[in-house]
C-alpha cells in the first residue's frame, strides 16, 4: 500500500478542529522524527505538504535562489499564458471585427441576433463554470486547460463554414463552453507559481492580451477587409484565419503546460522546494488533493465573496457591451469602415501600457484597492463624458476622448481578480472563487451586449446610461471590500495572540525577496523579546482556507 513518510505531530494537527484556530505549529521534534502513514490519511493536506514530507523542507532560501527560481517560472509559464490567453479573446472577438465587414448583412442576421453571438459565448462559459471549478482541484491542469484550447479552435475553424444565425450561434455556444476554464485555470496558475508582491503583473500579463488580440485583430480583419477573389465573405474568412492559427498552437500545450510547482519537467528537486517556499507567506496554499464540499460552501457564503462579485459582474456588463458594439459606437462618430478598426486598435494599446503601469504600482505600494478605485474612477468619467456629449462632425474628437477613456475598464477584470485571489486561501475555495468570478463575468458580458439594442443605435444612449450605473456599483463595491478586509485582519490578530503568537506578523509574501533575511531576523527578534516562540509559517500547506487560518494576512 501507498505510504508517506510524514510525521505524525504534522497530521494530527491538521486532523483538528482548523476553524478553531488552534492548530499548533510544526516544531523542530516534528520535522526529525516522523513514521509511515497510509496516503489515505494525508488526502486533507495541500500537495505541497505531502511534497516536503517525502522531499524534506528547504531551509530559508536566499534572494539569489529566489529570482533564479522566478525567472525559470516566468520565461515557461508567462509566454504560454499570453499564448493561451490571446488567442481565446481572438476567437471570441471574431464576430466584433467581422461586424465592421457587415456579417450582419452577409449571415442574414437580424434585430438582436448578432447581440445573441456575442451573448451566448458568456452563457455557454457560465453554464461551464461548475464542471470548471471541480476540474481544477482534481485534475491535472495540463490535460484540462490542453483538451479546451483544442475544442474552442475546432469550434472557430468550423465557424468559416457556416452561412447563417443557427450555425454560427451553436458553434459559438461550443466555443464559450470549451473557453470557460481559461481563465480560472490562469487565476489559479498565478496564485500556484508567485508570490502574492509578484501576482499583480503575472494577473495582467496574461489578461493584457486582450488588448493585443484587440490590435492583431483589428490589423488582421484590416487586411482580410481589402481581400478579393477568395469566394467566401468577409466574415468566413476571419474566422477561418483565427481558427487555423489557435489549432496550431493547441496541439503542443499538452506537452509544454507544467502541472504544478512539484509536477514539472522544467525545475530540478531542489529548485521545486524553492518554488514552494517563495509562495509558502502566500498561505493561499499550492494546490489541494480533494474536492472539499466545505470550502465550496465556504467560498459562496463568504461575505469577500459578495464583494468581489458585486465588482465584477457590473464591470463585465460594461466591458461586454463595450467589446461587442465598440467598433459600431465608433462607427458612429462619423468614421468610415477602415478608420473604425483602426481607432479599434488604440483601447488594446491602452490596456497593454495600463496593465504595466498599475502592476508596477501596485508591487511598490504593496495595496490594490486604491489603484482599482482609480481606474474604475476614470472609467467612469469617460462614460459620464460620453454620454453626455452632443453628436455631430465638430464633436469628434471628444467623443474619441471619451471613447478612450471607457477604455480603462480594461484593466479593472485583472486587477479584481489579483486582489480577490491573493486573498484567498485552500485549494478548492480558490478554484471554486476562481469560476464564481469568471462565471460573474459571463453573467456580465451576457448582459452587456443586450442593453445596446438595434433600435436604440447609432448611438446607444441607454447602453451608455446603464454602463454609467454599473461602473457606481463596482466603485461602491471596492470601498466596501477594503473596509471588511480591515475587520478581518484585526480579527486574525486577535486570533494569534490568544494561542501565544506574534498579533502582528510581517508578510513576507508582499516584499521584494531581496528584504526577505533581513526581515526574518527582525519578526524573530521581535519574538524573542516578547517571549514568543511560535513561528509563522506553518499552515500555509495544510490546504486550509483564509477564514479557517489565523495565520493568513488580507492584503489591501
Amino acid at each position: 500500500m501507498s505510504s508517506h513518510n510524514l510525521s505524525s505531530n504534522y497530521i494530527n494537527q491538521r486532523e483538528r478542529d482548523p476553524s478553531a484556530g488552534d492548530l499548533l505549529s510544526l516544531t523542530s521534534e516534528d520535522k526529525d522524527q516522523s513514521k509511515h502513514i497510509d496516503v489515505t490519511n494525508v488526502q486533507n493536506l495541500d500537495a505541497a505538504a505531502i511534497f516536503i514530507a517525502e522531499h524534506g523542507e528547504r531551509e530559508a532560501i536566499t534572494a539569489e535562489e529566489s529570482a533564479r527560481v522566478r525567472w525559470k517560472i516566468d520565461i515557461r509559464l508567462l509566454p504560454l499564458m499570453a499564448i493561451m490567453y490571446f488567442l481565446q479573446q481572438l476567437d471570441k472577438s471574431a464576430v466584433s471585427f467581422a461586424s465592421v465587414f457587415n456579417i450582419q448583412k452577409d449571415a442574414h442576421l437580424h434585430g438582436q441576433q448578432y447581440a445573441w453571438l456575442t451573448t451566448i459565448v458568456y452563457i455557454a462559459a457560465l453554464v461551464g463554470q461548475p464542471a470548471s471549478a471541480y476540474a481544477l482541484t482534481v485534475f491535472p491542469i495540463h490535460y484540462w486547460i490542453s483538451m479546451n484550447f483544442i475544442g474552442w479552435s475546432i469550434s472557430q475553424l468550423l465557424m468559416a463554414a457556416c452561412t447563417g444565425f443557427k450555425g454560427l450561434i451553436a458553434l459559438r455556444f461550443f466555443l464559450g463552453l470549451f473557453e470557460a476554464s481559461i481563465a480560472p485555470t490562469m487565476m489559479v496558475t498565478v496564485s500556484m507559481w508567485w508570490t502574492r508582491r509578484e501576482q499583480p503583473f503575472r494577473a495582467n500579463w496574461w489578461y493584457l492580451f486582450n488588448g493585443f488580440a484587440g490590435i492583431f485583430g483589428s490589423l488582421l480583419t484590416w487586411g482580410v477587409g481589402h481581400s478579393r477573389g477568395t469566394g467566401m465573405h468577409p466574415y468566413q474568412l476571419i474566422f477561418l484565419v483565427i481558427g487555423v492559427i489557435s489549432f496550431a498552437f493547441a496541439i503542443p500545450c499538452v506537452f509544454v503546460w507544467p502541472e504544478s510547482p512539484i509536477k514539472n519537467r522544467f525545475l530540478t528537486e531542489d529548485e521545486k522546494r524553492i518554488a514552494l517556499e517563495r509562495v509558502r507567506y502566500n498561505q493561499t496554499g499550492v494546490q489541494g488533493k480533494q474536492f472539499k464540499w466545505k470550502q465550496v460552501w465556504e467560498a459562496f457564503t463568504d461575505l469577500k465573496t459578495l464583494f468581489i462579485v458585486g465588482m465584477v459582474l457590473p464591470h463585465a456588463i460594461t466591458a461586454g457591451g463595450v467589446s461587442a458594439f465598440g467598433p459600431l459606437i465608433l462607427k458612429s462618430f462619423g468614421y468610415d469602415q477602415f478608420h473604425t478598426i483602426l481607432f479599434n486598435m488604440i483601447p488594446g494599446a491602452i490596456q497593454i501600457v495600463l496593465g504595466f503601469l498599475t502592476s508596477f504600482v501596485m508591487m511598490k505600494t504593496k495595496v490594490k484597492a486604491p489603484m482599482l478605485f482609480f481606474v474604475n474612477a476614470v472609467t467612469l468619467a469617460g462614460a459620464i463624458w460620453l454620454w453626455i456629449i452632443p453628436r455631430g462632425k465638430e464633436y469628434t474628437h471628444q467623443l474619441l476622448g471619451a471613447y478612450m477613456l471607457l477604455q480603462f475598464s480594461g484593466i479593472v477584470a485583472p486587477l479584481t481578480f489579483a486582489w480577490a485571489n491573493a486573498n484567498t486561501g485552500g485549494g478548492t475555495k480558490k478554484s471554486v472563487l476562481a469560476s464564481i468570478e469568471w462565471g460573474a463575468v459571463c453573467v456580465g458580458n451576457a448582459i452587456g451586449p443586450q442593453l445596446f439594442t438595434s433600435n436604440s443605435a447609432p448611438y446607444y444612449f441607454p447602453g451608455l446610461r446603464d454602463n454609467i450605473i454599473s461602473m457606481a456599483v463596482t466603485e461602491g463595491c471596492v470601498v466596501g471590500l477594503a473596509v471588511w478586509i480591515y475587520f478581518l485582519n484585526r480579527r486574525n490578530k486577535r486570533r494569534r495572540e490568544a494561542r501565544g503568537m506574534s498579533g502582528d506578523i510581517i508578510d513576507f509574501s508582499l516584499e521584494a525577496e531581496s528584504k526577505w533575511a533581513g526581515l526574518r531576523e527582525k519578526q524573530a527578534a521581535n519574538d524573542q523579546a516578547a517571549g514568543i516562540t511560535q513561528t509563522h509559517g506553518q499552515k500555509a500547506f495544510l490546504d486550509l482556507t483564509d477564514l479557517e487560518n489565523d495565520e493568513f494576512v488580507y492584503s489591501y
